[in-house]
């Protein structure tokens, strides 16, 4: 799967000349759906040994054509994101997995000049926390709570590059959060320690497909 999406991004990546996706007859807007995958991570000094793991993040988007040079788009996704973790086999965390209801806002500068099919996105992205799970080792014991050690709220800046074909756009992007979401989290008899009062941010690679 994670070849696949590499070879998708690299092609991406290398096409310079593609057919711009029509907006709808005499608009400048239009409203459509966005799907895809990401592969996401927790930084920060509270929780120790992440690795990545990969989820979906599927929702609506609206974009408005303010200039040839300049469009702004805006979404609502809801997204899976959280971590994996790699601290042995007893009584340890093994995974925090969250579902966000995302609303990115961004500005689409064009890069492609009157081809108008290229566009470099910057743009904040808010973010509340419907569902945090935590699953502890051996048996992956898994314990809900609904923003327990988490803030409910999380603000990402995020950065991409959109390409416009004739029936879909593609957009590789990266996502960095901006605030400490550690609420408190202390896990009781879980290893290694939590309560230390460090920092869990977000890191997040997404490849979205527009409709």
């Amino acid at each position: 799967m994670r070849f696949k999406v590499l070879t998708i991004l690299l092609f991406s990546l290398l096409v310079t000349q593609v057919v711009a996706q029509p907006f709808p007859k005499s608009s400048k807007f239009k409203v459509g759906m966005n799907t895809g995958i990401n592969v996401a991570t927790l930084l920060g000094t509270e929780l120790e040994n992440p690795r990545p793991k990969s989820a979906i993040v599927l929702g609506a988007a609206y974009r408005q054509k303010l200039s040839k040079s300049m469009h702004l788009g805006a979404e609502l996704n809801a997204s899976f994101r959280g971590s994996l973790f790699d601290n042995g086999v007893t009584d340890a965390y093994s995974a925090v997995k969250f579902i966000y209801l995302d609303l990115p806002i961004n500005a689409m500068i064009n890069m492609s000049g009157s081809a108008e099919n290229r566009y470099l996105t910057l743009g904040l992205e808010p973010a509340y926390l419907l569902q945090s799970e935590i699953y502890v080792k051996p048996n992956d014991i898994k314990a809900t709570y609904k923003g327990y050690g988490f803030h409910e709220f999380d603000v990402s800046a995020v950065v991409g590059y959109h390409f416009d074909f004739y029936y879909f756009g593609l957009r590789p992007s990266v996502r960095f959060g901006l605030v400490n979401i550690n609420n408190n989290l202390k896990l009781d008899n879980v290893f290694p320690a939590t309560g230390n009062n460090g920092s869990i941010t977000g890191l997040t690679f997404d490849l979205k497909f527009y409709f």
